[in-house]
């Protein structure tokens, strides 16, 4: 996963002893200016890159890398303690979240372009992979769909750092039937929403994909068939009796050239 740099510096005027961080109050860095010694402590979860990371007396640079949830979750503290005759500790303590988040819509299959009134709509949506698990809703022309028309499949992995962290993605099937509360002959949308629980939008925001789809209603067509077919019957008719009468009075018009001579 993506790598975390924290910083941390103070304006204290007196030499520094030591800057220290520490995840839920256990020490995992400590730099010493005095001698530019650095220790690590393990700890689950916490992996220092070293090449990225940088200190000194008034500034220090951490770099982790392969993060993970929930292990590298937590309260992080930086603390920087100074020698005699002061002896000043300051420190400062940031909450962190650790989250795989889907960086791709989710993939929608299965949804035809035109369906007859009264069939079903089968389809299948599957999220980006992500930790935690990502949320799939339906949307049928923006309207939820409820939860019995949706089943939720099992997921499918991936592994991430090396073939070290594991992450999911989520996969549902929707069964919807179409009735006259769809748009007939009308523009129809299906949609699937990918989205991450307990991170704000402006971090993770909502992933969409929507398919569009037609609805015909077959007795609506027969009987503009059978209207048309009357009408042409009726045309048919109606040319029939113009052509007979043409036919009567050509006739008519030989027989009386012929006894005019």
């Amino acid at each position: 996963m993506s790598q975390m740099p924290s910083h941390c510096s103070h304006s204290i005027t007196v030499l520094i002893i030591a800057v220290q961080w520490y995840k839920d109050d256990q020490e995992f860095y400590r730099y010493s200016p005095t001698g530019r010694q650095i220790v690590q402590f393990p700890l689950s979860g916490i992996n220092v890159d070293s090449d990225d990371t940088s200190c000194d007396a008034q500034i220090c640079n951490l770099v982790l890398t392969k993060l993970r949830r929930p292990e590298s979750s937590g309260a992080y503290r930086c603390e920087i303690s100074s020698e005699a005759p002061t002896f000043n500790l300051v420190s400062k303590t940031h909450n962190v979240t650790i989250v795989a988040i889907p960086e791709k819509p989710p993939v929608l299959r299965g949804v035809n372009k035109f369906y007859a009134l009264g069939d079903t709509l089968e389809a299948t949506c599957s999220s980006d992979f992500g930790d935690p698990e990502p949320n799939l809703t339906i949307y049928l022309n923006k309207m939820p769909v409820s939860s019995d028309q949706i089943e939720k499949l099992p997921p499918t992995s991936y592994l991430i750092d090396d073939d070290s962290y594991l992450i999911n993605n989520t996969i549902i099937h929707v069964r919807l039937k179409l009735n006259q509360d769809i748009n007939i002959n009308g523009p129809n949308e299906i949609s699937c929403v990918s989205s991450t629980d307990g991170i704000g939008l402006s971090m993770a925001p909502s992933l969409r994909t929507v398919h569009k789809f037609s609805i015909f209603d077959q007795n609506q067509i027969v009987n503009n068939q059978k209207f048309s077919w009357a009408e042409s019957i009726s045309s048919t008719n109606h040319q029939n009796r113009y052509l007979t009468l043409f036919f009567v009075a050509f006739v008519y018009r030989i027989l009386n050239y012929v006894r005019l001579q």
